[in-house]
């Protein structure tokens, strides 16, 4: 056994379970313990991929306190894995706590790459996303959110959201107002069973989304200042 342990920071579905990768599954059962964001969203996944191992859970508002006995583990040589409830740990989501004590601990800290709501979105954008800025969740306030998307105006590339049910249409309302009627596309529940894609300006998504019941996450890409 090496002196210190391996943190592995997992990605594991955003929805569809068929889309977790076979060294993920691995990890997932051979680590000693997998630091989890959603103790739910996890047995649901190991009874999928048939994995039995111990759980701990971990959220925004413990993972500093609980970062220190995972790191006593890791320093006496055993291995943990960090997933959150869906995708890529650490990408507005928590973990980023937890991964920057282990560097300073000099553990060792290694990727097991998977489904990213991100890169996913970028893919099927259709906006030529060579090079785009991702910001995640805009603030909730009102004024800090336009305030945001009033520094975001004059980036050149797709620029990249996530946003709740119950936010999207206003937020959508600021970008028209703050960015201009710019293409872009929005899918919501994406990979899971209601997953539905919008594409077209500003004001096109607006007018179709307007009267739909708002469920799930939404991301969310809209094109640069030179598009």
């Amino acid at each position: 056994m090496d002196s210190q342990g391996i943190l592995y920071v997992v990605a594991t579905p955003i929805g569809n379970l068929g889309d977790i990768t076979l060294r993920a599954i691995d990890v997932l059962r051979e680590v000693d313990l997998v630091v989890a964001e959603s103790t739910s969203r996890a047995l649901k996944l190991f009874n999928h991929c048939g994995i039995k191992n111990t759980i701990l859970g971990i959220s925004s508002y413990n993972e500093e306190k609980r970062s220190a006995s995972i790191i006593r583990n890791l320093k006496a040589g055993r291995k943990a894995a960090l997933i959150t409830a869906a995708g890529t740990p650490c990408i507005s989501d928590p973990g980023g706590i937890l991964v920057s004590k282990c560097i300073a601990e000099d553990i060792d800290v290694r990727a097991v790459p998977g489904a990213s709501a991100v890169a996913a979105l970028v893919s099927v954008s259709g906006l030529f996303a060579d090079r785009f800025v991702f910001y995640g969740f805009l603030p909730l306030k009102k004024g800090k959110r336009k305030k945001a998307l009033e520094g975001l105006c004059s980036i050149p590339y797709p620029i990249v959201f996530y946003e709740s049910p119950r936010r999207v249409e206003e937020t959508l309302g600021y970008v028209l107002d703050i960015m201009g009627d710019r293409k872009m596309v929005m899918v919501k529940e994406m990979t899971k069973l209601f997953e539905r894609t919008f594409r077209g300006t500003v004001s096109e998504v607006i007018a179709e989304i307007s009267g739909e019941e708002k469920r799930g996450e939404y991301a969310l890409i809209v094109a640069g200042s030179e598009t």
